[in-house]
This record gives C-alpha cells, sequence and structure tokens, in this order.
C-alpha cells in the first residue's frame, strides 16, 4: 500500500484505522465526517454512497458511516451498515486488530436493537463485553477505538433508563475511591492533555448526560474549550464553535440571555462558512434557531406549537430528522401542557394531526420504541381530558407522566 499522509487538520476520531485506506478514501471519509459535523446530512450520506466498494468493509468507513445515520435518526438503515461491516470482523480473536471494531459494531447494533424493537437484552451484554476489555486498562493508554468504546459503554444506559431502568454498571477507566469524577470525565481529561479533542469533544454530549447538574455541565464544556490551543493538529475553530453552542444553548435554557449572546457571537465567529465553501453549517443555523426558542420559553413568552412546528418544517427540509423529532414533541407538549394557554384551544383534530406525523417519522426511520411510546403517552387527547376525580381534568393528572415520556424522546 501506498505511504500515507494524513491530513494535516484532521476532523475525525479514528485515525488509527485510517492505514487501511488509500490517500484518496481518506479525504473523502473526512469531508464526508465535516459534513456530518456540520449536520450537512445529505451531502456526507452522498460520500459514503459514492465510495468504492472495496472500502464498503473497512472498519473506518462502516464505523462514520453508520455513525452518521444513528446522528440523523435513520435508525433501520444504521443498523444495516452496521450487520454487514461486522460480518467482516465477527470472528477476529482478541488482540488482533479487528477486535476493536467488531466490540464497537456489537454495541452499536445493541443500541440500535433498543431503539428500533425496544429490545435491551444486546445492550447488557455489549456493556459487559466492553467491561471485560477495557476494565484494566489506565486512561493513558487507551487508543482512539477504546475510547469510541468508552462513550457508547456510556451511552448504552441512557437508552436502558428510558426502558428498564437506570442499571447499574462500573465506571471505564476505573476512578479512585474518593474521586467525585466519572470514568467517562476522567478520560475526556486526560484526553484534552494530550492533545486528542477530537475525541475529548467526541465524549463530551456523552458525558453530560451522567453529570449531576448544569454546573458540571459547564464547567466539563469550559474545560474542553480551554484545551484548544495552537499549535495543533485537531480542528480547533470547529471545537470551540461547538462548545461555544452548545453553551449558547444551556444559557438560553437558564433564562441567561448576556451570556447566550456572547456565547452565540462565539460560535457565529468559529462556525460561520464563507459564500463559496461547499459546507453549508446547517449546524449553526439549526442550533441558533433552537435557542432562540428556548430562550423565548425560559422568558416566559413561549413558544407555541406553531412555532415548534415550524422550526420541524425546517429540520426535516436540511434532513435533521432528531432535531424534526425533538421540535414535533415540544409542539405536542405545548398542546397539552396545563400551564400552556393554547391548551385549551387547540382542537382534537390538530392534536392528532401532530401525533400522527411524529408517529409517521418514527415509522419512516424505524424507532417501534420511539413510535411507541408516543402511542402510550399522547394519546386521545379527548378522552383524557375529561372531567375526573372531583372535577379534575385528567389531562391536568396525567401530565407529569405524559411530560416525562415526551422529554424522554429527545435524548
Amino acid at each position: 500500500m501506498e505511504d500515507i499522509a494524513y491530513p494535516a487538520i484532521a476532523y475525525g476520531s479514528l485515525l488509527s484505522l485510517y492505514h487501511e485506506l488509500d490517500q484518496s478514501t481518506i479525504l473523502l471519509l473526512e469531508r464526508a465526517i465535516v459534513h456530518r459535523n456540520l449536520r450537512d446530512y445529505f451531502e456526507s450520506l452522498a460520500i459514503f454512497d459514492a465510495l468504492p466498494t472495496s472500502t464498503t468493509f473497512k472498519a473506518a468507513v462502516v464505523l462514520e458511516h453508520t455513525w452518521t445515520l444513528v446522528a440523523q435518526y435513520r435508525f433501520r438503515e444504521a443498523r444495516c451498515v452496521a450487520e454487514r461491516g461486522l460480518s467482516a470482523f465477527q470472528s477476529k480473536d482478541i488482540g488482533s486488530e479487528g477486535y476493536g471494531p467488531a466490540i464497537l459494531l456489537r454495541a452499536l447494533l445493541a443500541g440500535l436493537d433498543t431503539l428500533i424493537d425496544g429490545s435491551t437484552q444486546r445492550c447488557f451484554g455489549s456493556m459487559q463485553e466492553i467491561y471485560d476489555w477495557l476494565s484494566g486498562v489506565p486512561a493513558v493508554e487507551f487508543t482512539d477505538v477504546q475510547v469510541w468504546a468508552v462513550n457508547l459503554y456510556y451511552y448504552l444506559p441512557t437508552l436502558l433508563t428510558m426502558t428498564a431502568g437506570s442499571p447499574r454498571f462500573r465506571d471505564i477507566p476505573s476512578v479512585p475511591a474518593k474521586s467525585p469524577s466519572s470514568g467517562i470525565s476522567l478520560l475526556r481529561k486526560h484526553l484534552q492533555r494530550a492533545g486528542r479533542l477530537n475525541e475529548a469533544l467526541f465524549l463530551l454530549d456523552t458525558e453530560m448526560a451522567v453529570l449531576p447538574n448544569k454546573d458540571a455541565e459547564i464547567e466539563a464544556m469550559e474545560s474542553v474549550r480551554s484545551s484548544c490551543i495552537e499549535p495543533s493538529t485537531q480542528p480547533l475553530s470547529y471545537i470551540e464553535g461547538c462548545v461555544a453552542l452548545k453553551l449558547a444553548l444551556m444559557y438560553a435554557e437558564l433564562g441567561d440571555e448576556e451570556s447566550y449572546r456572547e456565547e452565540m457571537f462565539n460560535a457565529a465567529g468559529a462556525l460561520s462558512m464563507p459564500k463559496d465553501s461547499e459546507f453549508s453549517s446547517n449546524l449553526l443555523r439549526t442550533d441558533t434557531w433552537l435557542a432562540r426558542l428556548e430562550l423565548a420559553r425560559a422568558g416566559g413568552e413561549g413558544p407555541g406549537a406553531e412555532a415548534w412546528e415550524g422550526f420541524a418544517d425546517y429540520a426535516a427540509k436540511v434532513g435533521d430528522y432528531r432535531i424534526e423529532a425533538k421540535a414535533l414533541t415540544e409542539a405536542l407538549e405545548s398542546m397539552i401542557s396545563p400551564d400552556s394557554e393554547e391548551a385549551e384551544d387547540v382542537s382534537p383534530e390538530n392534536r392528532e394531526r401532530l401525533r400522527d406525523r411524529l408517529d409517521e417519522l418514527y415509522s419512516r426511520l424505524g424507532s417501534s420504541f420511539h413510535r411507541s411510546v408516543t402511542r402510550r403517552r399522547v394519546c386521545d387527547y379527548r378522552d383524557e381530558r375529561q372531567p375526573h376525580q372531583h372535577g379534575k381534568d385528567r389531562g391536568v393528572v396525567m401530565y407529569g407522566q405524559r411530560q416525562s415520556a415526551l422529554r424522554s424522546l429527545q435524548t
């Protein structure tokens, strides 16, 4: 194979697997990853679809392709790609080069089983497999493939929480007995110190789901940003922009308008693209719109179902189906919340129309689990709003249960 010259600035986080690829495929894969990271999903998947057939079963291609489809919420297609890829790594022995990618694909398939069918059995098995593989490995020795495994190890329990209750599991890497940090936080900090910022950013979203409060989340985000120091082979502007967007969204949810505006300014400066660029950065546009809606909600000014559905329409147009599902869920919630001014004025037919749209979206993406939760918790509002229990509105009585379920659909 020809000598490989890796990109001067790499966006992928599985560089150790690039040696299987030729120079032109590496450049195409990097372009696909950049498009995905900026949520230009159609462009990203067009590149994957056009890659040479000889790369179909290469570990880096299979994993990044699967992750792109998961990020877009195209769960059924993601499972097909992962299953095809796993066939090339299934028989790899411990210590062989293909062993790690096989574990990652099995973990991805376990999560997809839960999202598609509501089945949790493989999740527990994958978590145990990852733990057995990595429990004795010090943080300083983790490879990029093992970092992916840790991310999935902490991600799978977030799916199980929605189905089987929060599972008990041990930290990877292990942490000192009295340390307040989790294993994923410990690893993320090590990656920052080592200058492996793509991998640190990759862990951040999953880490935030296990942190105890928003102060801890803000501290983690600021920690990643503080590590963006030149010189570096990492895309520092992109990483800083992503962190700024995350902070802007959090400050919007908290109603801190001054901090929100400051971070949106930072994000725009880091992520704005020139007009002649092939990259359109739906990431910046989508999260800016979302942050504005969250800021309005924090200020008690709405937004109502119409605003959320308009946002869903935009997300559908650019192929960001995760955001479309979130926006439709928020629109439904605004129609049933007892605190919403519009709840009493919304017709049952409009609620039914919006519910059916969300139901159809999850059906198309292949998430039977999300669809069943929607049907169970957001069902027949006309019946639920009949008087019960000394005149109380049953819709109000059940609102807390429905709100919890609806929030779970946004993960």
